[in-house]
Formats: structure tokens, sequence, C-alpha cells
């Protein structure tokens, strides 16, 4: 999607029907995949360069890696509404952080004594494929 962005949309969804492998997923796939792509040409520039970046950092982990992403998004549906908007909050916070440096900040005392280890294991997963939000 990336390489296409500068295309109107109606090439972009032509090129997407192209892709090997379209045409072997299901209608409501086929369907769910060129919507996705539409919502993504309605964002503001910013929100869908993060968008491309997360999805290109996902694509470049493994499979046991990307399932555990998936698996820590899950389980942040999951949390009692209090706890998923302090580990939400948590999330926007650490995405101003160098990726580097986001694992100290996690497991600091601070994070430690806020955060459950399977909280603070979410936001370890999530953030693998969160782009960095220099602060503003």
């Amino acid at each position: 999607m990336a390489q296409h962005r500068n295309l109107p949309v109606t090439q972009q969804e032509r090129l997407l029907r192209q892709e090997p492998g379209f045409n072997h997923l299901n209608p409501a796939e086929q369907q769910r995949q060129i919507q996705q792509l539409h919502q993504l040409n309605e964002m503001p520039e910013a929100q869908r360069d993060r968008r491309l970046a997360r999805a290109e950092a996902l694509e470049r982990l493994s499979p046991a890696e990307q399932m555990r992403v998936n698996q820590s998004a899950r389980q942040l549906q999951m949390l009692p509404p209090d706890r998923q908007s302090v580990v939400r909050r948590a999330f926007q916070d650490l995405r101003g952080v160098p990726p580097e440096q986001r694992d100290t900040i996690l497991n600091s005392a601070r994070y430690s004594a806020t955060f459950s280890p399977e909280e603070r294991g979410m936001l370890s997963n999530l953030l693998r494929v969160e782009p960095y939000e220099a602060p503003r």
C-alpha cells in the first residue's frame, strides 16, 4: 500500500485486486481489504503514515511474534474499562519514547508498581510494531 499511496484510490483498489492471493480470499475478506484501503485513504497523512509503518513492522515479525502482538491487542480489549484506559494512556505516552528506551521504562519501578506483568507484556508486544512519534 505504501508504494501506491500517491495513486488515486480507484487505481489503488485495482492494484489490490490484482495482488497475488487476493482472489483466493473469501468475498467477505476481499471486501474488508477494500474497505480498509478506502479508510486508509481518508485518514490524515500523519495517521495514514503511522498505520502503514505499523503494518510494515508487523509484516517483518515472525509468525510467532505476530501472534503475540495480535494476542496482546485482544487481551487489551478484555481488560476492565478502567485498566484499559490506564494501559492505553501508557501506550500513547510510550509512543513518544524512542524504541530502544521503551523496555527500560516498562521495567522501571514506576511502571512495575502501576502495571501488572501481564499489562507490561501487552504494552511491550504492542509497542514492537508502533512507530516512534516524537513529542510535539
